[in-house]
């Protein structure tokens, strides 16, 4: 984290511009009277639990659709919890009765019904409130994560040998992922790309871990993911016969790719190969999640209280940001205690501690530097700098003969 250090930063005498003062107050009061307005579209997606199917039979058909509401709402807590309560927790999580759940639930809309004289089939979009969620599961002794991780775009290389390929159309990796759909408000998602002319003129399919860092930052913006992960799948054969998927994964990073782990998926009896990878997916995206809700979660409703400041060069920038903060996941409330035509001192109060609130800001292209020392630190409030604007060395230079952390240590890696 960056240090400021400096004067009193509350301290910025501009009586010559009262005249100023007044009119850009004014127009604050205008944008924010809009602003005001949007929605916090990002948590209320996270929150919001679509395709919940019911199908119920009872005396008659009014039975049936009250019957078939409680069903869902239930049915929807618990997908919810499995999005958002930690993975190591989720099994702990109590089972409500539909009251409980009723209480918590925002609104609802039937997206699609079939009624009989007995019978009602209906699939349902429900919206909870966040809050009520949160202490819900704080008062069972859960952990849960609201931070959006953002899309990670994940480029999946076969590996036979020394011999890799990634926009084959023999590769059984990049099919699986293609096949596999992301749900709406997942705390994690992934995106593959396309393989169109664009995406292979980026990255060679056979040096996977020898690329270009501005290259992939264009693919990464190209497709709006928050970083990128390169996955090499290596086929084994057991002692058994069964086929069985090694997986390296790599955070690609703009200094050069960071070993992240390794895992196998073990094949099962029957099963075809695209069964097989199906399952690989599936396994990496679980993975995907459980590390993320471990590192973002919080167990307590209890907020933090951090100073800060933030510069801009107009309303408008202003007016943006603020919308950020109070967008952000976790966020109780932004407090403005100080405004001048360039500088705004805040209180933000957050369900988290300072990493996590870091964290969550980087969602929003914002980040926390320490702006001062005291009884209670003054942080800034600093837009992030995309990577590929960052200084870095050439990765792929002829003479760079860095294994990049691999564990295996084989020249092709290099």
């Amino acid at each position: 984290m960056t240090l400021f250090m400096g004067n009193n930063l509350y301290t910025h005498p501009y009586k010559h511009l009262r005249g100023a003062r007044t009119v850009f107050c004014a127009l604050v009061c205008v944008v924010l009277c809009i602003a005001l307005v949007a929605p916090k579209q990002a948590l209320a997606d996270l929150y919001t639990v679509e395709g919940v199917e019911v199908d119920v039979t009872a005396k008659n058909a009014l039975e049936a659709r009250e019957k078939a509401f409680n069903e869902a709402q239930v049915k929807a807590y618990k997908m919810l919890s499995e999005r958002l309560v930690n993975s190591g927790e989720q099994d702990a999580v109590k089972e409500l009765d539909t009251e409980s759940i009723s209480y918590m639930v925002q609104d609802f809309e039937v997206t699609k019904e079939q009624l009989s004289a007995k019978r009602y089939k209906g699939t349902y979009t429900i919206r909870f409130r966040p809050d009520s969620f949160r202490q819900q599961v704080i008062q069972q002794g859960q952990s849960y994560s609201d931070i959006p991780r953002g899309a990670v775009l994940v480029l999946p290389f076969y590996q036979t040998g020394s011999n890799t390929i990634l926009w084959d159309n023999t590769n059984p990796f990049l099919s699986a992922w293609s096949r596999s759909r992301e749900i709406n408000g997942q705390i994690a998602s992934t995106v593959v790309p396309i393989g169109d002319i664009e995406d292979v003129s980026q990255i060679n399919e056979f040096s996977p871990l020898n690329y270009d860092p501005v290259k992939l930052e264009r693919m990464r913006d190209r497709y709006g993911a928050n970083e990128v992960s390169i996955i090499l799948a290596s086929p084994e054969v057991s002692i058994t016969g069964i086929s069985n998927v090694r997986l390296s994964l790599y955070h690609a990073k703009i200094r050069g790719p960071e070993f992240s782990g390794q895992m196998i998926v073990q094949g099962q009896a029957g099963e075809t190969s695209a069964q097989l990878y199906d399952r690989v997916v599936s396994k990496i995206k679980q993975r995907y999640k459980s590390d993320w809700k471990q590192e973002t979660s919080v167990a307590s409703m209890d907020t933090q209280s951090f100073q800060a400041v933030m510069n801009f060069t107009s309303v408008r920038e202003w007016i943006d940001a603020k919308q950020k903060l109070e967008r952000v996941p976790g966020m109780a409330s932004v407090i403005v205690n100080r405004l001048t035509p360039r500088e705004a001192s805040m209180s933000l109060n957050y369900h988290g501690d300072a990493q996590r609130l870091n964290t969550a800001l980087g969602r929003s292209g914002l980040m926390l530097g320490q702006a001062g020392n005291g009884y209670q630190p003054v942080y800034r409030i600093l837009r992030a700098m995309p990577q590929y604007q960052q200084p870095a060395p050439q990765v792929n230079a002829p003479n760079n003969q860095t294994p990049y952390n691999n564990p295996y240590n084989r020249s092709y890696y290099q």
